[in-house]
């Protein structure tokens, strides 16, 4: 044979076997700058098929399905690169990376656990492992890492910003304001982190900062509801309830089919008391969307219904149900609590608990109420506040009277006691604070004590009990300079009356007593905003409820200074007695004006806002037993109960 022919040969087994490696390589490299990703990829895998080993590859090619959201072949790459070259670092922390992105947090925890071993100075890896943990639900050790991340990295924006969320979530609102703060001492145009700062000045009542830093959020972020939603709630908050709905009405006037910027519209004309205008807008958000749960929640909240209103029962709600049977659950629970409110206004009990049941059970699989946890507290709050340590620790207080405090169980005539007393000219109404409840949960650090609360409140020294009265005094000045007394109605606030009576031995605690079937009724009846992670089982509110009466009963004989009980009947049956008595003992002059409180204007953002806007009405007493036999469980509960109900 010539050499030619053999040539010949030899360039036709080549073109047989297609472009070698190296132009394959090049290729692939060529289509992933050029941007077509998808091509790209397939012709990274006919390179891997002839060279499988090359881990560069191999890692580089998850990268790339992970740009084009094909997750299950990125986790595929990336694995296989790891497996290829267990030493590099790179590949392991991307690994974990991935499987962080992906909400696989043990996978994610143990390539980045051992990593932090290989590298334990390095504050990439250290951030992964912090978010791994977050994700987790390991706050706490969370917290440790992304700081020790900090610690090697000051200027690390990313994480000072999510160790500012993991101190939101865990209560400590002034560390997380610290965290926000320095994240954007480094990135200042980020509105997210001037929104997470605005939430939580918002929980420390800063209402004016808040503001400032939700303004700021806005301006970077105009159009976003979130953004907008938040700073019109914050505008509430400190007094000026028109300027929020002003500015939800305008963002409505660039986008008028925005759903949530309507409910929360909705919402705002709710609490100004412009009920019809509310109930205008919740419907105009039904038209634009029929699927708008929170619409339909909201609308159900704003007046008490009728059979008459067959076009919401029926058009607005239960066509949804029947129409959507697979909504979502947090979609789903919203409209069975508006069904179970419209069914329950109506007389239609079976039906109201039938779905009121279904919510709960919903939103019960959100939830873990500890009750074991609960009861320990209640525990160590009735060790910690002894007659004799509150009697010892007496001069750590102020004579001051600003504050009225009013307690109880959720849904026990808080609001209805807070409305008649801040009719009076001379008190204004400040609602439910979470003061105390923050405090609770920012003590231990405060008093570098490993103590927890309530346990680290044997340890107040006089300087942190004036900075305690001090600020919680400037915060009630935000919401009047001038009245006599500011009210502070937070229910929960039952479960701090000894460090409350500790810090104000002068001023006067009332608290609100209601039949204990209509209470846990009617918080099972409640879908609260947060919190209340006991509201959503019959039981789990029955072992709440004996909790709290075991404690009052303790507060009953250890708690020095002005205290008063008021029942919820004997306010609506005997209202002029009953008022008369609230005033005197808050050491007012009578004002008829507290008779009347349902037209004083003032805004109202709990539960009971529409109600406490009507003249006093009876029926909600014993009202339990429209529902005498699905309480059947309660009921034995209560019967066998050893504590004063």
């Amino acid at each position: 044979m010539s050499s030619r022919s053999s040539n010949s040969t030899t360039n036709q087994r080549e073109r047989n076997r297609g472009p070698g490696p190296d132009k394959l390589l090049a290729k692939a490299v060529a289509l992933q700058q050029a941007g077509d990703l998808p091509l790209a990829a397939s012709w990274y895998r006919r390179y891997l098929r002839q060279v499988p080993d090359n881990t560069e590859v191999l890692h580089t090619l998850g990268g790339l399905y992970y740009q084009c959201q094909d997750y299950k072949a990125a986790g595929e790459f990336l694995r296989k690169a790891q497996q290829a070259a267990p030493d590099n670092l790179e590949y392991l922390n991307d690994l974990g990376a991935f499987y962080l992105m992906m909400g696989e947090y043990a996978n994610a925890l143990m390539c980045l656990q051992h990593l932090v071993t290989k590298a334990p100075d390095n504050p990439r890896i250290l951030y992964n492992l912090g978010m791994a943990l977050s994700g987790a639900g390991r706050a706490s050790e969370a917290v440790a890492v992304l700081e020790q991340a900090l610690r090697l990295q000051p200027d690390y924006a990313q994480a000072q910003y999510n160790l500012g969320v993991l101190f939101q979530d865990l209560g400590h609102y002034v560390r997380a304001e610290e965290a926000f703060r320095a994240a954007l001492r480094l990135e200042p145009f980020l509105p997210q982190v001037h929104l997470k700062l605005g939430e939580v000045l918002t929980r420390q009542r800063r209402d004016d900062a808040a503001v400032s830093s939700l303004q700021r959020a806005c301006e970077l972020d105009p159009d976003n509801p979130a953004v907008v939603i938040h700073l019109a709630e914050a505008l509430r908050d400190c007094g000026r309830t028109e300027q929020g709905i002003a500015l939800l009405q305008e963002v409505l006037g660039r986008h008028p089919k925005l759903i949530p910027i309507l409910t929360a519209l909705g919402g705002l004309l709710h609490t100004a008391g412009r009920i019809n205008e509310s109930e205008t807008v919740f419907r105009q958000a039904l038209a634009l969307n029929g699927e708008s749960s929170a619409a339909c929640l909201g609308l159900s909240r704003i007046r008490r219904f009728s059979r008459d209103d067959t076009d919401i029962i029926e058009a607005m709600v239960m066509r949804m149900l029947d129409s959507q049977p697979q909504l979502q659950d947090p979609a789903r629970t919203n409209i069975c609590f508006a069904l179970g409110k419209i069914h329950d206004d109506c007389g239609d009990h079976e039906r109201a608990f039938a779905c009121y049941s279904e919510a709960n059970a919903l939103q019960h699989k959100q939830t873990a109420y500890d009750r074991e946890r609960h009861e320990q507290r209640i525990n160590d709050t009735i060790a910690v506040f002894t007659g004799a340590f509150l009697a010892e620790s007496s001069s750590l207080g102020t004579r001051e009277k600003l504050p009225v405090f009013i307690v109880g169980m959720p849904r026990s005539g808080t609001t209805l006691t807070e409305q008649i007393i801040a009719s009076h000219p001379q008190v204004a109404g400040a609602g439910e604070l979470e003061y105390f409840t923050s405090i609770s949960g920012q003590l231990l650090s405060l008093l570098a004590t490993e103590q927890p609360y309530p346990r680290c409140c044997r340890s107040l020294d006089s300087k942190t009990t004036a900075d305690l009265i001090r600020n919680y005094l400037s915060l009630l000045r935000r919401h009047s300079s001038s009245a006599s007394l500011v009210t502070d109605k937070m229910p929960g606030n039952y479960q701090h009356l000894g460090l409350i009576r500790l810090l104000f031995p002068q001023a006067p605690i009332i608290h609100c007593r209601r039949d204990p079937l209509d209470v846990c009724l009617s918080i099972f009846f409640q879908h609260f905003a947060n919190g209340h992670d006991y509201a959503y089982d019959l039981l789990d509110i029955g072992h709440c409820y004996l909790q709290y009466a075991r404690l009052m009963a303790h507060w009953r004989k250890v708690l020095p200074g002005p205290y008063l009980e008021i029942q919820y009947q004997d306010l609506v049956e005997n209202q002029e007695v009953k008022s008369r008595a609230l005033i005197d003992f808050c050491g007012l002059e009578w004002n008829d004006a507290c008779l009347a409180f349902h037209q004083h204007q003032r805004d109202i953002r709990t539960a009971s806002n529409w109600q406490v806007r009507q003249p006093v009405f009876t029926s909600s007493v014993r009202r339990w037993q429209h529902y005498e036999k699905q309480l059947r469980p309660l009921i034995e509960l209560f019967s066998a109960a050893t504590v004063e109900l």
